[in-house]
């Protein structure tokens, strides 16, 4: 009696991974797929700035927000709602703002109703992340049309365009962004990321592990010789028995060696030997 091969089985271990892996870059790129697809929509009202779903990532390119956020070190933001921004400013909270410099105005507060505006002449058309010093509301106009005024700056005192008294300001409509999340290991992540090798690491390894797996798997399932067949016959009326079944399997070995000297003798009789 022939016996089948078993077929060897994958580890739990190696399974969990496979598993781990396409899950993971399939969500990965879903998610990002759908919120390109939404910042590309939504990207002439906010600048040419891509934003997914209200979130968007800056990597720091100036000294003047230092040294709570470095060169280099990337941030996070979401787009707010500019009324709760300005209620956050009144409760003296501290509120950091990515905005695109649209090079209007400079200001410089001298207190509620004496603003003193000059026209922007340092990096206009430009995106900036700084304080808010001071914010105003004109509730007359209609939020989106400028009813939000926020005067903003750097709190780095040493940079090259910090003034005592100047500020930036500009209104809801150029809002991208507060800041929820500032990391230095993000920025070089995403500078890695960004690079060649960077790409090749955190993406194209997986994916190659996967389709390395895949075809190994391929050539194992066409190198396995087929599961022989018992019986000889294969099939009802044939010597296998019935179901291709070996119609000795049921006799001890004494049993088969006595039938066998039995078949051989008929065998020698029918010649006439």
């Amino acid at each position: 009696m022939s016996e089948k091969k078993e077929k060897k089985k994958k580890s739990k271990a190696r399974s969990i991974i496979e598993w781990t892996l396409t899950i993971v870059f399939g969500a990965f790129f879903v998610v990002a797929g759908i919120g390109q697809i939404d910042g590309m929509i939504h990207q002439k009202e906010n600048y040419g700035q891509t934003l997914r779903f209200g979130w968007g990532s800056f990597v720091v390119m100036t000294s003047s927000m230092e040294p709570v956020y470095p060169v280099d070190s990337a941030i996070v933001t979401y787009k707010e709602d500019p009324k709760l921004i300005f209620e956050r400013y009144q409760r003296n909270e501290i509120v950091d703002i990515t905005f695109f410099n649209t090079g209007v105005y400079y200001e410089t507060p001298e207190g509620p109703g004496m603003e003193i505006y000059t026209e922007c002449v340092t990096s206009p058309h430009t995106v900036f992340t700084h304080r808010v010093f001071y914010a105003k509301e004109y509730p007359s106009v209609a939020v989106g049309e400028g009813r939000y005024h926020f005067f903003v700056k750097g709190i780095n005192a040493g940079g090259v365009d910090w003034k005592e008294r100047q500020y930036q300001v500009f209104t809801e409509k150029e809002i991208l962004g507060v800041v929820k999340v500032n990391s230095q290991f993000l920025g070089w992540t995403f500078r890695v990321m960004s690079s060649p090798w960077g790409l090749l690491i955190f993406l194209l390894v997986p994916a190659s592990y996967l389709v390395i797996v895949s075809v190994l798997d391929i050539f194992k399932a066409m190198k396995e010789p087929e599961e022989p067949k018992s019986g000889s016959g294969g099939g009802s009326g044939g010597s296998g028995g019935a179901n291709g079944e070996d119609p000795l399997a049921g006799l001890s070995e004494e049993q088969k060696k006595k039938l066998m000297d039995e078949m051989l003798s008929d065998m020698m009789k029918g010649d006439g030997k």
